[in-house]
């Protein structure tokens, strides 16, 4: 399968730029795999692929571009992928949503993935918490707020009104990688806030609303979102994931609760969590361990090897 990368538009050292997985890419003239936002409308991959029997496009930001009527090159939501035979995505919902209009199965769930070639030795804990990520919703802020009471990390990549709070800065992947192995806990959440600007574009989309993922659509305005890379990143450090409960809860996909990662409900709970932890920090290595094991499933070479 060939392998094509159009990374033009993501933000440099962000996790899609250490995939490296067109170094996976064997031609065999029949079935081509894309990846990158801009790959989708990229012309010369069209042009270089037009004799393909297959082509494959993977999503790893759905379902942010239901926020956008003008997604690319003047195409929607429902448009821009039209050239590919099949689409893997990161949302089971949208992907049961998007089948279930077009009456085909085009559209395929799958993992997050890393590169293994990122896992790095054991680290000595220095840290008791990190959380790294921007700052949208007040959940965030909670985080930050209760994080700091403790000797903690908090990764930005760039200067915003909770500065107070940020103890690395812009810093490159692999130092970022570093600080979330020198930790005990990774804090994380796995939904993406709605914007009061991206409220009509998601509405004006047939049958928006028969999307579970759009269920708070105009309610708590916030949808679904694996945050793969956070969750995986934390899984091969050996540092222990403290996810937040929603109402979807797609974490469940791929990690098992109480055995792989742990939840939390609110800021109290976090607090309350996050001191438990560290005062029983023997009694919660297993989840670690456990948790390690399974993000080496979720690997480039086994990602590739899903979609094949």
């Amino acid at each position: 399968m060939l392998i094509l990368e159009d990374l033009s538009i993501e933000e440099p050292d962000t996790n899609a730029h250490h995939w490296d997985l067109k170094s996976l890419s064997t031609d065999n003239n029949s079935t081509v795999l894309m990846y990158g936002f801009n790959a989708a409308i990229n012309k010369d991959f069209q042009l270089q692929c037009k004799d393909y029997n297959k082509k494959i496009y993977f999503n790893n930001w759905a379902p942010c571009e239901f926020c956008h009527i003008d997604v690319m090159g003047g195409l929607n939501a429902f448009e821009y992928d039209l050239s590919f035979d099949e689409i893997y995505s990161i949302c089971p919902y949208t992907v049961k949503w998007l089948n279930s209009m077009y009456g085909v199965d085009r559209y395929k769930y799958v993992f997050y993935p890393f590169n293994k070639k990122y896992i790095s030795p054991s680290k000595l804990k220095s840290y008791d918490v990190i959380y790294h990520g921007n700052i949208h919703c007040q959940e965030h802020i909670d985080c930050l707020e209760v994080i700091s009471k403790f000797n903690h990390r908090y990764i930005s990549q760039r200067n915003n009104q909770y500065s107070k709070y940020i103890t690395d800065q812009n810093i490159p992947y692999k130092e970022k990688l570093n600080k979330i192995a020198q930790s005990k806990i990774s804090v994380c959440y796995n939904f993406c806030p709605i914007r009061p600007q991206d409220i009509n574009p998601i509405q004006s989309y047939q049958s928006w609303n028969t999307n579970e993922a759009f269920l708070e659509v105009g309610k708590k305005n916030i949808f679904p979102q694996f945050k793969g890379a956070r969750i995986h990143e934390a899984a091969i450090s050996k540092t222990l994931n403290l996810v937040y409960r929603d109402q979807w809860n797609v974490v469940e996909d791929w990690y098992t609760p109480d055995k792989e990662f742990i939840y939390f409900n609110d800021k109290k709970d976090l607090e309350n969590k996050i001191r438990d932890i560290l005062g029983n920090w023997e009694d919660y290595t297993y989840i670690i361990d456990n948790a390690y094991k399974k993000a080496l499933k979720y690997t480039t070479e086994k990602f590739i090897k899903e979609i094949q």
